[in-house]
């Protein structure tokens, strides 16, 4: 199994350390401006500068294709850990992936992923369906995948919607959980992005597409979306648990 990490102007990242010490080999995604800056094996340029994450995401897909590379890891170049939420929070190395690379393969959703480390211990339900975001590092089925990452808005969670409503859709493990830095604190990666307020956009964008399912929300910090992703499912016909 591999790993694909996106990554721009962080060349000090050591988020692939965490996956090669539990057995993956990863794959980064390098804007030819920055190749060379970055002392990692198993360097990929996408041949372009400055196209955004929309651009890099579907490179990695096509790589994968090309590649003959079925399933395989998404990840952000900013994780910092992984662990489990059992009666209390426990921090576990990367291997905990291979428990769901297990589930995964006997099953027919295209995306699996895990829950963000402040939130685990909230949820009730070990497995959600077709109901909750998996975003930042994700399991995919590159090879069921034909939908594609669109610009100008949340990909990720645009992307979700899409494999939802094309295939079988997104299977999350709630009390599995990642740690990495809040959305857009991090210099280097979509730092630039954010400050300059194109999430705003994406979160109108992304209402725009998917209403009534998705709406624009203003937080406190910032404009963000709120989704009916199991009544969305449920309107395609689609599992929810």
């Amino acid at each position: 199994m591999i790993v694909c990490i996106p990554s721009k102007a962080r060349p000090n990242t050591k988020a692939y350390k965490i996956f090669e010490e539990a057995g993956y080999e990863v794959f980064h995604f390098l804007e030819p401006q920055d190749y060379d800056r970055y002392q990692v094996k198993n360097k990929v340029s996408i041949e372009k500068d400055n196209q955004g994450i929309t651009y890099v995401r579907n490179f990695m897909l096509d790589w994968c294709k090309a590649n003959d590379v079925k399933t395989c890891w998404f990840s952000d170049d900013d994780i910092q850990g992984f662990g489990i939420f059992d009666k209390k929070t426990i921090k576990k190395d990367a291997n905990i992936l291979k428990e769901i690379e297990a589930v995964a393969e006997k099953l027919p959703f295209e995306i699996f992923g895990m829950n963000y480390t402040q939130y685990a211990w909230t949820e009730k339900k070990k497995y959600s369906v077709n109901s909750k975001w998996c975003e930042v590092c994700v399991l995919m089925k590159v090879d069921k995948i034909s939908w594609r990452y669109r610009e100008n808005t949340k990909e990720d969670r645009d992307f979700q919607m899409q494999t939802i409503q094309n295939g079988h859709g997104v299977l999350r493990f709630n009390k599995h959980w990642f740690s990495c830095p809040s959305i857009g604190t991090n210099e280097g990666g979509l730092h630039d992005w954010y400050a300059e307020g194109n999430d705003a956009e994406a979160a109108k964008k992304m209402a725009l597409q998917w209403s009534p399912w998705i709406k624009a929300v203003q937080k406190k910090d910032r404009l963000d979306v709120k989704a009916d992703i199991k009544g969305f499912a449920k309107s395609c016909g689609r599992e929810v648990r």
